[in-house]
């Protein structure tokens, strides 16, 4: 694979280059598994996914492509295993590290390692899904589970941006130079000495527990995203005390692979659309009127085809000569939420298979700077799966508990009684 990025993926380059932009994930296997099976495994699946072999390099033109020449494997770090909570504090540390993106593949492995359980951690860049992760994932697992399940190599594609319908498509890219030097703007500082950290609260809903949201969302004609949307906007809600009205908006990745022009299918890259829904809350908003707004709101964004602007924005920014302040401005104007909700939904993904068992599985992104609060869930074996990542910058420890405390209440009052 030889091309420049697209740009999107150009876009989360640059915030990149500025702050990691990371995705991460943590399956929790039950069994024993090795380094040297896991290594065979990701020889393989570096093979099957194109990206995994590519590399970014800045061309003649000063332009940012991918390419194959010259890419290693897949960095593996094997650690013992030290507690419960080892792989919450390890993600949280991929979260913010780096890529050598110029000379290292844009993904790499971590294996927490015991006898008897051990996470599997996949961090890369995010100019790829949270649902590819899962794709990963499982092509990880179900070769060291099952050898030769998913060895088949992926075909290239084209990118994203010419597999839009025609009438949203660009033609070919201009090149756009960077002006990488920091200028006054009164918007947004830069503060290079700031230490970020990012802290991450995890729990789950058992398989009866995941059912019965899924029949009570049935019944009342919305989504599971719309009821966990419902359940986190009101706990924001509650959090501010305030008896008046209030605006809150939330940012929902919207999965675009049954919408473009071919079938995208398996592959690794960034196939979403970032759709911010707006809701006017006070203490008499009922938690299904809710739900069913977020899904109006979303689906809405569907129909008037709004899904398929990211790509165009973002060429139309990038032909301004962006530097590192305007990158971090426009991050902040495109996502403006005041919370991040990605659900993948229900994971295709045997969890017992060849004596091992796949217990959990998390992830969540890094995000960007001003996002305070990003919760992202994943659904294998039945099992929903949720992390709620908090800037502790932006948002207090303490409040950050009671927010995701009173959403989880709130979820369980929802789907206590089912009609």
């Amino acid at each position: 694979m030889n091309r420049l990025l697209t740009p999107s993926e150009q876009l989360m380059w640059l915030l990149g280059c500025d702050r990691p932009t990371n995705v991460v994930l943590s399956a929790t296997i039950r069994g024993a598994i090795s380094a040297n099976q896991l290594t065979e495994a990701l020889s393989w699946i570096q093979h099957r996914h194109p990206i995994l072999g590519t590399r970014i390099v800045i061309d003649q033109q000063q332009q940012p492509q991918l390419v194959s020449q010259g890419v290693p494997s897949l960095p593996l770090r094997v650690i013992k295993r030290q507690n419960e909570e080892h792989w919450c504090q390890e993600m949280c540390a991929q979260l913010l590290s780096p890529f050598s993106w110029s000379k290292e593949p844009l993904a790499r492995v971590v294996l927490l390692h015991s006898p008897d359980v051990s996470e599997l951690l996949v961090t890369y860049h995010h100019i790829a899904d949270g649902l590819s992760g899962a794709y990963l994932i499982r092509d990880i697992w179900c070769e060291i589970t099952k050898p030769g399940s998913y060895r088949e190599p992926l075909p290239e594609i084209p990118p994203i941006d010419q597999l839009l319908p025609p009438a949203y498509r660009e033609g070919e890219k201009n090149a756009v130079d960077f002006d990488w030097g920091v200028k006054v703007d009164p918007t947004i500082q830069l503060d290079e000495t700031f230490h970020e950290r990012i802290h991450i609260l995890h729990w789950y809903f058992s398989p009866l527990e995941t059912n019965r949201l899924v029949a009570r969302c049935r019944q009342e004609q919305t989504t599971v995203h719309g009821a966990l949307c419902a359940a986190f906007l009101l706990s924001l809600q509650h959090e501010t005390s305030s008896s008046k009205e209030t605006v809150i908006k939330c940012l929902s990745p919207f999965n675009l692979r049954n919408y473009l022009t071919i079938a995208v299918g398996e592959n690794f890259g960034e196939y979403i659309a970032r759709v911010v829904t707006s809701h006017s809350l006070n203490q008499q908003t009922q938690f299904w009127d809710l739900a069913r707004q977020v899904k109006h709101q979303i689906n809405l964004a569907v129909r008037e085809k709004k899904i398929y602007q990211g790509s165009s924005v973002a060429k139309s920014f990038l032909s301004t000569k962006p530097n590192k302040i305007t990158v971090r401005q426009y991050a902040k104007d495109i996502t403006s939420s005041d919370i991040g909700i990605t659900n993948l939904g229900r994971l295709d993904i045997p969890v017992h298979q060849g004596g091992l068992e796949l217990e959990k599985l998390y992830f969540t992104v890094t995000g960007y700077r001003h996002q305070p609060i990003i919760v992202a869930i994943a659904t294998t074996g039945g099992k929903m799966c949720v992390t709620f990542r908090y800037q502790e910058s932006l948002i207090p420890s303490v409040s950050a508990q009671r927010i995701n405390s009173k959403a989880v209440e709130k979820l369980r009052q929802a789907v206590e009684y089912l009609k």
